[in-house]
């Protein structure tokens, strides 16, 4: 099986084009904070919008307590390797 991989510079805010800006806002509203993972998929700022759509809807309408949307992104950090 062949890997692929991309190495992007993250997007900072302060740098950000016009539509990455957008979407680095709405995700600094959304969570406080803009996530290394937010700042690399501002490369492509559909994707990194579609998340935060995804990622609001889960949030909001899913029928999980708090803690256990947490044991849900966990589960998934685990189990695609994420080193943080």
């Amino acid at each position: 099986m062949n890997e692929y991989s991309t190495h992007l510079a993250p997007i900072a805010l302060s740098e950000a084009e016009p539509l990455a800006k957008s979407v680095l806002e709405k995700a600094l509203s959304q969570v406080g904070f803009i996530p290394n993972m937010y700042s690399n998929m501002a490369n492509m700022p559909g994707l990194l919008d579609t998340y935060l759509t995804g990622y609001a809807a889960f949030r909001e309408q899913s029928n999980f307590g708090s803690a256990e949307q947490e044991v849900v992104f966990l589960t998934i950090s685990r189990d695609n390797e994420c080193h943080y």
